[in-house]
């Protein structure tokens, strides 16, 4: 099988295309060609940005689509231009944050779709573009796929998640705990991603356009994620509570440039009973055993210092606490 991957060079991405070569398929990449090469995979230079660079598929042959890259909905409607009955399914990377906030819990995929929040703009994205596919498969474009993901963990994840809290926990250093430390959050493995992914491909037409959660069955809270993080380095957190109303640090926007915290205070626990019951996918890693992977890969890298915010500087500096 021959398969094209939009983006995907990094972390999440080189897990499936490992998992797809491991399994004897053909892998092309297609990026704007600023990463490294990923030992036996084709690299196809495109920058989505401009339009006339998908023109190049026009000649090439794939049965598969993975979309790691469309954050613009536009992306995946020109896309779909070009590989109209040219293919047989295209997976989307989709995400949690598509979900109506919702006061009932784990939510499952028939839940109601709404951007909102701190992800707005990426949710209103990642919304259009499920729908489109949607449309398209009904069509008879080609079968379509969407994959809406948690926060995703493990070895190489380039994001400060994992790190953000071991590196204060292994300094000794404060973490500011938002809000109470409430907010619920579901996780997966990246290793778990691809090879549900696989599994989906791999799959008949009866997955023909449905949606996917892809998580674990447990959800933790931002309190529960920290203890998570202890448990793995043996240490004990120095927690310390902040209203972000009070102390004026309310963002209308979640940017994982200038953190307090590695998620939004948000909730988001997704429900995996849908993806057991169509490809009989159960996850292999729990939290603490993605936590330890990451470590074990991170450890070794020689530099565990903390990353700097101004935003966590000044929190710690409402709480009268130094960085």
């Amino acid at each position: 099988m021959k398969v094209l991957i939009f983006g995907g060079t990094r972390f999440m991405g080189n897990y499936v295309s490992q998992t797809l070569l491991d399994a004897g398929w053909e892998v092309s990449i297609a990026n704007r060609g600023t990463r490294d090469k990923t030992p036996g995979v084709t690299q196809i230079v495109c920058d989505r940005s401009d339009r006339a660079n998908l023109d190049q598929f026009k000649k090439m042959e794939f049965d598969y689509v993975i979309d790691f890259s469309a954050y613009d909905s536009n992306w995946v409607e020109q896309a779909s231009d070009v590989f109209k009955h040219r293919i047989k399914r295209y997976l989307f990377i989709s995400s949690g944050a598509v979900y109506k906030p919702s006061e009932r819990f784990p939510v499952q995929e028939h839940y109601p779709r709404e951007a909102a929040g701190q992800h707005l703009e990426y949710a209103a994205q990642k919304i259009r573009s499920e729908e489109l596919l949607e449309k398209y498969n009904r069509e008879g474009y080609f079968e379509t796929i969407s994959c809406r993901l948690p926060y995703v963990l493990g070895a190489h994840n380039y994001e400060d998640r994992e790190e953000f809290v071991l590196s204060r926990l292994l300094a000794d250093r404060p973490i500011v705990v938002p809000d109470g430390g409430k907010a619920i959050h579901s996780f997966i493995y990246a290793g778990d991603v691809a090879t549900a992914i696989l599994k989906l491909l791999q799959a008949d037409s009866y997955v023909s356009g449905e949606s996917f959660n892809i998580s674990i069955s447990d959800a933790y809270t931002t309190l529960g994620f920290i203890d998570a993080c202890a448990k793995v380095v043996n240490k004990t957190p120095k927690l310390y509570p902040l209203n972000l109303e009070q102390a004026g640090l309310v963002t209308a926007r979640f940017d994982l440039r200038d953190l307090l915290f590695p998620f939004p205070q948000s909730n988001g626990y997704l429900d995996n009973t849908k993806l057991r019951k169509y490809i009989g996918f159960t996850p292999t890693y729990g939290l603490v055993e993605m936590i330890t992977q990451f470590y074990n890969w991170w450890s070794k890298s020689g530099n565990l210092a903390p990353r700097k915010y101004q935003r966590e500087d000044l929190a710690l500096a409402a709480l009268g606490l130094t960085n």
